[in-house]
């Protein structure tokens, strides 16, 4: 992923925090804050960054027909994981609440750690866990897959469909980074594997 595509998915994992900062902000500007600047500029950079992050998000959880970088996968184990965003939440996310994002030199120490932390997720290609995707109705699994190599490997899969039945089942998904990857949603395959007739003649059907 490019770092900028990495920053985007990092900011919206703390997405919970930017709600709260948000209603703090706004509530301090409603009650008469005399120096109103920083809850101003807060404001309108989570929202800018917000709206960018979320067509990014958008634009890699979107799989598109005919995606050269989809790959096929045998499930070999899996787990959900369903505490995952959870604990992400408490782990990195809960910390951060002990900063007054309503001062400025408050706002300053947490964009120092803020941005270190960003760094250190956005050099190691790590896909932060994003409590939007729980929202939207996607489920973590740690699974061992098998290739087109029937080498055995270990991957977490995002998907809005449940992984049900037996382990052996095949799977299509890309790959976002080196621990991620996102499966294909079972509409999109189904649309890829037919032919332009047959699309046509479900069309005419509808």
């Amino acid at each position: 992923m490019s770092i900028i595509t990495n920053f985007c998915l990092f900011f919206l994992s703390f997405a919970p925090l930017w709600v709260s900062v948000l209603f703090i902000d706004a509530l301090s500007i409603i009650q008469g804050n005399p120096n109103k600047w920083t809850e101003y500029i807060s404001i309108a950079l989570i929202l800018l960054f917000s709206v960018v992050s979320g067509f990014i998000l958008r634009h890699i959880l979107h799989i598109k027909e005919g995606a050269d970088n989809v790959k096929e996968f045998k499930i070999v184990e899996k787990c959900e994981e369903k505490m995952i965003s959870a604990e992400y939440v408490l782990s990195y996310i809960l910390p951060l609440f002990a900063f007054d994002f309503t001062i400025w030199s408050d706002v300053v120490k947490f964009l120092i750690f803020f941005s270190v932390f960003g760094f250190l997720s956005i050099r190691h290609d790590q896909f932060s866990v994003n409590v939007l995707l729980e929202l939207r109705g996607y489920r973590f699994y740690t699974c061992k897959l098998k290739g087109e190599s029937d080498h055995t490997i270990q991957k977490i899969i995002i998907c809005r469909d449940e992984l049900q039945g037996p382990s052996n089942k095949v799977i299509s998904a890309r790959a976002i980074n080196n621990e991620y990857i996102v499966m294909v949603p079972r509409k999109a395959l189904t649309d890829q594997t037919k032919t332009p007739a047959m699309l046509a003649g479900d069309d005419g059907e509808g």
